[in-house]
């Protein structure tokens, strides 16, 4: 499969001066790559800017044939990734759900005519089986899943598409497995390896801790909002970072806080989410090409799938959301490996508003089952049932029940239904359909009266027997949701013909169906299964809330230390145990308190 007279590893730091400029190999990568060749299944977790990528890139070129097909979640990281590769003169080739029909037809062939030594896909284009049946027949030297956190149903930035992945691998057989993430916790990393790697017990994990070695943490304690804004000021005046980021908890604080930095003739630039989609290029294509000192006043839409180098300074103003977020923030700064700062600045209300937010976000298990009794009549009547409902009436029907003071605790007990796999948001645009089959019929009576010979109708009926549920065929009566364009690729059909199909049987008193599509301005959610195996996946919701609750207690340890900040969340995130890691004599060298700390000890040793 590789070249022969050299160890992989030598091979791919060759490939590495070659490709990259890159004359050594850091020691993490070159553990992670010596992992990879011997136990061949690994999940890997080191922080952002350690050079998660070159894991992938140097492999493909080291395999003397096959492609490495990497699962990505961001096209826009997919893009920048892409955009690298062919830099480094390594064919690729990229397929995603936003491509036109002909773009996709010539990315396909590049794929099939094993011209790409890399693939870059979408989870959404990855489990259609057109795709895979596309890839099954062609040489795969890899497969790697970045950013596997989104696989975690509870974690920050879930898929639904990336918790199905670890199947469809089983299918294509793939000799190396690798998954990468920057931020996972203990309980994380479980998660991900048992709904990634086909055979978990054959995973091996690297795990590194979450924040490089060349960002250092300095937490700042301002006693009222004005003094915090000073001491922000103060910061952006005299840092030396040519680019600067600073993490505001809402949109309208980064158009304010920006326009109040212009006034002090401090450049600066709003970043978030509800900038349309031209302006959050226009913005990113600035930061990357911008010969003048700027400050970048950001939401976390500024994250995942911005590389952005040049960063030396990033500043989290007041408390985020927990400790993952709060490290995936700060390695935004020194991508290239340059010294940089991360600095907290917060207030003393900022724990006590994050523990009501908690609270509102995370009710009691047992608040949750009372308000999610007074959805039995939209919820599902069977296991492996599922109906596509309005997001704003069901959001109205919890509203109502008088257990429910707050409208935050409506998001609370929704996010809570999502983690316990009873509700599944539909994404904008996305097209959904809603079978009924009715009367006491079902799909295996319906596929029974079908002749042996192959028929259109039987296309329509197989594809839905494997979309959904195992338990679905055979309710009698039963409702259940798939994704439209999943059921036109599993029948091989179009969906005029597919149509033409339910028509005959909604014709006949047999079936009834819809169409939905998420808008922006009418969004739509699938419940699924019913009142009781909500009460049985109560204990994904439990380790969840368990979880955050534990995240949200270690960022506030972060911030109020007064012995090493980091070894509390350090020990949250890594498998190892921190060498000399007691209360009072581990160092980490990369905090405020243990930097001013060791030069106190240095002091004392030379006087």
């Amino acid at each position: 499969m590789r070249g022969h007279g050299m160890d992989f590893v030598s091979q791919c730091e060759q490939k590495a001066q070659a490709h990259f400029s890159i004359p050594s190999l850091r020691p993490a990568q070159k553990e992670v790559l010596s992992l990879l060749e011997k136990k061949q299944h690994v999940l890997a977790t080191l922080p952002t800017g350690a050079g998660k990528t070159l894991l992938y890139a140097l492999p493909s070129l080291v395999f003397q044939e096959g492609t490495v097909l990497v699962i990505s979640p961001l096209i826009s990281l997919m893009r920048d990734q892409a955009r690298r590769m062919e830099q480094a003169k390594i064919p690729c080739v990229i397929l995603t759900s936003e491509q036109t029909d002909e773009e996709l037809a010539k990315a396909k062939q590049i794929l099939k005519q094993q011209q790409a030594k890399i693939a870059f896909v979408s989870p959404e284009r990855f489990v259609l089986p057109s795709f895979l049946s596309l890839v099954s027949k062609i040489k795969i030297s890899m497969i790697v899943v970045d950013e596997a956190h989104c696989v975690v149903s509870w974690g920050h930035q879930f898929r639904p598409e990336y918790a199905e992945i670890g199947k469809y691998l089983q299918q294509l057989n793939s000799k190396y497995i690798l998954a990468l993430t920057a931020t996972a916790s203990s309980q994380s990393r479980q998660d991900i390896i048992h709904k990634v790697f086909p055979s978990p017990q054959s995973v091996s994990e690297f795990t590194s801790l979450p924040l490089a070695p060349h960002i250092h943490v300095k937490s700042i304690r301002a006693f009222s909002q004005n003094e915090q804004w000073d001491k922000l000021v103060e910061i952006l005046q005299k840092t030396t970072s040519h680019k600067s980021i600073v993490y505001f908890p809402t949109r309208k604080m980064c158009e304010d806080f920006s326009k109040k930095l212009q006034k002090l003739n401090i450049h600066a630039i709003a970043y978030h989410a509800g900038l349309e989609r031209k302006e959050r290029q226009m913005a990113e294509t600035y930061v990357h090409a911008s010969s003048r000192k700027v400050v970048i006043c950001a939401t976390t839409a500024f994250g995942m799938g911005v590389d952005v180098s040049g960063i030396e300074l990033v500043v989290v103003y007041g408390f985020p959301g927990n400790i993952e977020e709060f490290f995936q923030m700060l390695g935004r700064a020194g991508r290239s490996g340059e010294a940089s700062q991360g600095i907290l600045i917060w207030t003393g209300s900022d724990p006590v508003k994050r523990q009501l937010q908690f609270q509102s976000a995370f009710p009691l298990p047992s608040k949750l089952l009372v308000c999610a009794s007074h959805l039995a009549s939209v919820f599902p009547k069977n296991i492996g049932e599922s109906v596509v409902i309005d997001k704003k009436t069901l959001m109205q029907t919890l509203h109502s029940n008088k257990h429910i003071q707050h409208e935050r605790e409506v998001d609370g007990i929704f996010s809570a239904l999502r983690i316990c796999d009873a509700v599944e948001e539909i994404p904008n645009h996305y097209s959904y359909l809603q079978v009924n089959v009715l009367n006491q019929n079902n799909l295996d009576k319906l596929l029974l009266e079908l002749p042996n010979t192959p028929t259109k109708r039987g296309k329509v009926l197989h594809a839905l027997k494997e979309i959904l549920p195992s338990e679905f065929s055979a309710i009698p009566g039963g409702i259940g949701s798939c994704l439209l364009n999943y059921l036109i690729e599993v029948s091989q059909l179009s969906w005029s013909t597919v149509e033409q199909v339910l028509i005959y049987y909604k014709e006949q008193n047999i079936m009834s169906y819809k169409v939905v599509s998420s808008q922006r301005e009418n969004t739509f959610v699938i419940l699924k299964n019913n009142y009781l195996s909500l009460q049985k996946n109560l204990n994904k919701y439990i380790c969840a809330r368990d979880h955050f609750q534990k995240s949200l207690q270690h960022l506030e340890n972060l911030a109020t230390s007064t012995t090493c900040r980091l070894m509390s969340s350090f020990q949250f995130f890594s498998a190892r145990k921190l060498q000399g890691a007691t209360k009072n004599s581990y160092f980490c060298q990369q905090c405020d308190i243990c930097n001013k700390r060791q030069k106190e000890s240095l002091s004392v040793l030379q006087n």
